[in-house]
């Protein structure tokens, strides 16, 4: 569904490029999550994606098309792109910034509504109390259902997710991880998430591409890092969840438990 070959992305007055020769498929209807610190070039990857940012050189294809030769508005439109900073429009209401992609598409307002309503409810947040409330009347992890809800308004093929769970408290960063684990089963939605917690890449990812330096460092899906680490900086990061794994998984802890033991 999305493929990079041999991308390369600079900054000017870096020490080295954002993205170095990174080459990775994401799947139709899976859930990649790329894992990586601050400065690891994953969510330079995600701005590539929908052309926000504009490779050096190298592939990159969504659905078997390089996305330099798609317009960019159409590029987008089969994109929904959710960020750390739900970027909501102050002064609309919550049906009203989830209708927003449908507002530019022109959709009627009765179906723009109903479509709203929906997306809302699906998000567990009831319309009859949430549809008219402004993002300031809504707690963080509402407004963060809000911008989930938006960028499924026009029915995308692909979720681009930047950090999307990243200031929220723990408890809500897993109800709406638990949402976005229920989507991906119940929509088919193929997903590439960026995040620098293990434990949420664990969680989350049917595959996990870990980044360090701008470089794709190993791809696979979680036991393969677990057990077969491909560097020496994989084997690190994982060492400490695959001690966890094996003395917390036999207790029948959850990895999202494990934090703090």
């Amino acid at each position: 569904m999305i493929d990079f070959t041999n991308v390369i992305k600079a900054f000017p007055g870096g020490e080295r490029p954002a993205v170095s020769g990174l080459t990775l498929s994401v799947e139709r209807g899976e859930t990649l999550v790329l894992l990586g610190s601050s400065g690891s070039g994953k969510s330079t990857l995600l701005k590539l994606v929908n052309r926000l940012l504009e490779p050096d050189s190298g592939e990159i294809r969504v659905g078997g098309r390089l996305v330099g030769d798609v317009p960019v508005r159409e590029l987008r439109r089969s994109m929904g792109y959710v960020i750390q900073d739900t970027g909501l429009f102050p002064h609309w209401t919550a049906e009203e910034n989830v209708a927003a992609p449908l507002r530019i598409a022109g959709v009627p307002p009765e179906e723009r509504r109903s479509r709203s309503r929906e997306l809302l409810d699906r998000l567990g947040l009831d319309p009859g109390e949430f549809a008219s409330r402004y993002p300031d009347e809504l707690s963080g992890g509402q407004q963060q259902r809000v911008g989930v809800a938006r960028a499924l308004a026009a029915d995308p093929d692909i979720l681009l997710m930047d950090e999307p769970f990243g200031a929220l408290d723990g408890i809500t960063r897993e109800r709406l991880q638990q949402e976005v684990r229920r989507l991906n089963c119940d929509l088919g939605k193929t997903i590439l998430l960026v995040t620098h917690d293990l434990f949420e890449a664990l969680a989350l990812g049917d595959r996990i591409g870990v980044m360090h330096e701008g470089r794709l460092e190993q791809a696979g899906q979680k036991h393969e890092l677990l057990s077969r680490p491909a560097t020496p900086f994989v084997k690190e990061l994982f060492e400490k969840p695959a001690r966890q794994l094996e003395t917390f998984g036999r207790a029948g802890m959850k990895p999202e438990e494990w934090e703090g033991n």
